[in-house]
């Protein structure tokens, strides 16, 4: 991926802390629940950052998972904090992993990263065995009429890569998976979006300073498109 790589900065940290998505766990908690994952199973958290998901469903849930990332700097931290959890580099694109080797994959606000999203849902179904459920939080565009203007900034946030939900789904169930369920959770944008400026001063300053000079007009881009977040739960066919 290129460009600014705005969940590197410390300012992201400081205002989604390690989770790096909105909501925290608040989703996370309630994926597991619908999932029905259980100790005897493995799980891989695409696109990890720091760790903070392997490690809390390691000790709030009693579930063991691995993380990939393609960040070095997001993965030395993840290590860091997580000594006894395997962490690799690697992309949705690539998962470097064999086949039908995990229960469940969870992909919190890190789909709309994926330089190619066809490819990494092949790749998905592929590490994925039989039944398992593939977990999805992230945002999409409630207005994507305005989609082609955010192909002109360069910067790397899932905001940069809001997509149409209507064609999220043909693009999941056209990898081979059954959704069984979508929720909508925009709310959970709005309250970050109240945070955000209440920290920064405005959501112009806090995109011009994650992804620099890269963050020119983002802003007025985004508000085109009309954010929304939601939560799908898809399972591998037989």
């Amino acid at each position: 991926m290129s460009g600014n790589c705005a969940y590197e900065s410390p300012q992201m940290t400081e205002l989604l802390g390690e989770t790096l998505r909105p909501g925290g766990f608040d989703l996370t908690d309630k994926g597991v629940a619908c999932c029905h994952w259980t100790s005897a199973d493995l799980l891989l958290d695409l696109g990890c950052g720091q760790g903070a998901t392997v490690r809390y469903l390691d000790q709030t849930h009693g579930l063991n998972a691995v993380g990939i990332d393609p960040s070095h700097k997001l993965l030395a931290m993840a290590r860091k904090n997580n000594p006894d959890k395997s962490f690799l580099i690697g992309s949705g694109e690539a998962i470097p992993f064999q086949d039908d080797l995990f229960q469940g994959v969870l992909s919190e606000c890190t789909l709309s990263l994926m330089t190619d999203m066809t490819a990494a849902l092949k790749e998905v179904y592929r590490v994925m065995k039989n039944n398992g459920t593939f977990f999805i939080t992230d945002v999409y565009a409630r207005n994507p009429e305005s989609l082609e203007a955010m192909k002109t900034h360069e910067f790397e946030s899932c905001m940069r890569g809001l997509y149409d939900l209507k064609q999220v789904q043909i693009d999941v169930e056209s990898a081979g998976f059954e959704i069984i369920l979508l929720e909508d959770h925009s709310e959970l944008l709005k309250q970050l979006l109240v945070k955000t400026i209440f920290e920064f001063g405005s959501m112009n300053a806090f995109w011009q300073k994650t992804g620099g000079a890269c963050a020119t007009g983002f802003q007025e881009t985004l508000k085109m498109c009309k954010p929304g977040y939601y939560m799908m739960i898809a399972r591998k066919a037989e």
